[in-house]
């Protein structure tokens, strides 16, 4: 055989391999990005599509033009349900989740801009954990999907293969982006478990004042003070966008779990959610002039049946409503949506400047009559502590 014939061969059994390796991808699609096939058995489940979000999510938001979407961190991800009826005005409303893990204010910032400037978008949902900005990509390398890591990565072949070997289990993630997390997992079934998991997360938010009983809310240490020049940019710019493009935002301040907010109180103090929920409701009002219905602040802080799941509940995680004290399931975004979109009066509040004193008021009234009524609040925090101080420092999560 001829030189050049043998490259030619040669070159063709390289491009029709790599070609084939490509189309597995492309059909299997472990990242859910693709979506030209999906059969039950074969690849509907995307255990791997948890973890690579990054890779399609932004991109999936430009290539289906959702008309409602979320944005937010991992508690967004898994706590808020795209679906719901009220989100999608039942159904008219195409959704999506475009929550991420481990996601900084600046990133969720980044993209509730870039999700704003899609032409389809109607409603946008943004789970607030900041109110400044920094910079941004841009637009185009949002919705610029990375087909070399989606079709031709050894890391995209891995996923494949363990996409189909792991079909007929517990879903990981919905098409519309809602992460279960750690929900279904088989090793969290006892309350002893379960204590282990919050621990993980609770390490964090531990400070040397963790075991000292918080002081009494005093409301001159919540500061109204007028915002800087320039100060609270990112929610200054989201709301300006919103206006301007005419779309529905909600600026959501995500619910937290009893045990969260009593180790918060003893360590920042009882009115560091108050503060910062102000800045939220003034930027809104200064932008707004109190008067644009586009434009609402719900917070979902407080000591309702919602947020006081006991760890001690006598029940497995997949029955859970929280799966630790900052990642929420779906039922807890449920009842959220429900308050925001159909009405329901049963939890949360969407506060403004008018309504603000009222609202501190009357939870810190039903934080008295709550912690009176359940001894177990205490035990449960102190049992917390131990043993999240108990963790090696690497211990995973």
């Amino acid at each position: 055989m001829r030189a050049r014939t043998f490259s030619l061969t040669y070159g063709g059994v390289i491009l029709l391999l790599f070609g084939s390796f490509g189309l597995f991808n492309l059909i299997v699609d472990p990242f859910w990005f693709f979506r030209e096939v999906e059969i039950e058995g074969f690849n509907r489940d995307k255990p791997k599509a948890p973890g690579n979000e990054r890779l399609v999510k932004p991109a999936l938001v430009a290539k289906l033009r959702p008309e409602a979407v979320i944005v937010g961190s991992s508690f967004a991800e898994i706590g808020l349900p795209p679906l719901h009826g009220g989100f999608t005005r039942n159904g008219r409303l195409a959704s999506f989740n475009l929550g991420l893990p481990a996601a900084t204010w600046n990133e969720v910032y980044c993209l509730a801009m870039f999700t704003l400037r899609q032409p389809h978008l109607q409603r946008l949902v943004v789970g607030v954990s900041g109110v400044d900005s920094g910079p941004c990509p841009t637009d185009d390398q949002l919705a610029k999907a990375d087909y070399g890591k989606l079709l031709f990565s050894r890391t995209a072949l891995d996923a494949s293969r363990d996409t189909l070997r792991r079909q007929g289990g517990v879903q990981a993630m919905t098409r519309e982006g809602l992460w279960y997390y750690v929900r279904y997992d088989a090793d969290l079934q006892t309350d002893n478990e379960i204590v282990g998991n919050f621990a993980l997360e609770f390490r964090r938010a531990l400070c040397p004042s963790a075991d000292e009983l918080p002081r009494p809310l005093d409301s001159t240490r919540i500061t109204k003070a007028p915002l800087a020049a320039g100060q609270a940019a990112g929610l200054r710019n989201l709301i300006r966008l919103a206006l301007q493009r005419k779309v529905e935002l909600v600026l959501l301040l995500y619910p937290t779990h009893v045990l969260f907010n009593e180790i918060v109180r003893r360590c920042e103090g009882p009115e560091g959610h108050w503060n910062w929920l102000w800045q939220a409701v003034a930027v809104a009002d200064e932008e707004t002039g109190g008067l644009s219905p586009l434009i609402q602040v719900w917070d979902f802080f407080g000591y309702g049946p919602q947020n006081t799941e006991r760890m001690h509940a006598g029940k497995p995680m997949r029955e859970r409503q929280w799966q630790d004290f900052g990642h929420f399931n779906e039922e807890v975004g449920a009842a959220a949506f429900d308050a925001i979109f159909l009405g329901d009066t049963r939890y949360g509040t969407r506060v403004t400047v008018a309504n603000f004193d009222q609202v501190v008021a009357r939870t810190e009234e039903e934080r008295r009559v709550f912690l009176a009524a359940n001894e177990w609040v205490l035990p449960e925090l102190s049992e917390l502590m131990r043993r999240a101080r108990a963790l090696p420092p690497t211990a995973p999560r």
